[in-house]
């Protein structure tokens, strides 16, 4: 006999039919949830799992408070409109002149045919020594170097710095160069004097000095009264060429006895920032007429920039300098 399902019945069945299905697929989803690879954020990666990993920040160098970011303004229209200025017309030679020429191992200096180099004069006055007649110098570094050994005298009262060495020649330099060698070897030597050609000396920027004492001239060395120098050579115009902290980038041993000139604002910006002369010319390097570095020094505004152009440009009403850099090209320095 054939019997029927009630409607009571058919329902009731359907809904223990959808339970027991549910009941079923609670492990099946369960598994997935578990096999589910896991993605690895910020923390050592293992397995197949690969992490994305954050390039560290650039390091930009922290600079004085007295170099200011270049920013067209209404003072400096020159920025903003390129009609207001004039060119100055420059020789590929002048690159090799000036008081910014970088002169190293790397970089070979020809001194010039009409360099200017002049005689050092005796001091007026007992406040240094000059070792030697006829010791020369360039023009534009004569009063600076008179100014600054004055001042060392007058602050600390001791009249025991000797300029023992200024512009050599070629063959002064080999001569130099040679004296070392027989003393330490040649690897050694070449850590203290440059070879013909590779030395600040035959550009008329730099002073060796040395020291006075109980009748004869010993080395100069930057302690006691004569770490002046270190502290003030900036105020006129010159830098310790070859600090101790900075033989990596200089290649070349300390020498606390040997200063070179380079002029305002510039010696004041590498002290102000513990910069070498390599480090400074590669840094004005990036920095063009249209964005100049703005430096303020002793009460003067000055704007500075870098080209490679024989054509040098020069906004109108105010004064310049442009010095070669023995590289490739020209430092301008804008004084308003």
């Amino acid at each position: 006999m054939r019997q029927w399902i009630t409607l009571e019945k058919a329902t009731l069945i359907i809904v223990l039919l959808l339970f027991a299905a549910a009941a079923l697929s609670l492990p099946f989803r369960f598994a997935n949830k578990a096999s589910a690879p896991s993605l690895n954020i910020g923390g050592n990666s293992s397995g197949d799992n690969h992490v994305i990993e954050t390039p560290p920040p650039v390091v930009v160098p922290e600079v004085s408070a007295d170099i200011v970011a270049p920013e067209p303004s209404p003072e400096a229209p020159y920025i903003e409109d390129f009609e207001d200025f004039i060119t100055v017309r420059m020789d590929v030679s002048d690159v090799s002149r000036g008081s910014l020429v970088l002169i190293n191992n790397n970089y070979l200096f020809n001194i010039p045919e009409n360099h200017g180099f002049v005689t050092i004069p005796e001091p007026p006055a007992p406040a240094y020594r000059v070792g030697g007649d006829g010791m020369l110098l360039s023009n534009q570094a004569i009063e600076p170097l008179h100014n600054m050994l004055s001042a060392f005298y007058d602050e600390t009262g001791s009249d025991s710095i000797v300029v023992i060495s200024a512009f050599r020649d070629y063959e002064k330099q080999q001569e130099t160069l040679n004296d070392y060698i027989s003393r330490m070897g040649r690897a050694e030597a070449l850590r203290w004097a440059a070879p013909p050609g590779h030395s600040e000396h035959q550009a008329g920027l730099a002073v060796d000095f040395g020291v006075y004492s109980g009748g004869e001239v010993r080395t100069f060395s930057d302690t006691g009264v004569n770490a002046w120098f270190q502290d003030n050579s900036y105020r006129f115009g010159f830098i310790l060429r070859f600090p101790e902290n900075k033989t990596d980038v200089t290649e070349t041993a300390p020498e606390p006895w040997h200063f070179r000139y380079v002029g305002d604002p510039h010696a004041y910006l590498m002290y102000e920032n513990d910069w070498c002369l390599e480090e400074y010319i590669e840094l004005i390097r990036g920095y063009s007429f249209g964005e100049p570095i703005g430096a303020f020094y002793n009460g003067e505004e000055y704007a500075i920039y870098f080209t490679m152009d024989i054509d040098v440009p020069i906004p109108f009403d105010c004064d310049f300098d442009i010095s070669g850099n023995n590289v490739d090209g020209f430092i301008v320095t804008l004084k308003y």
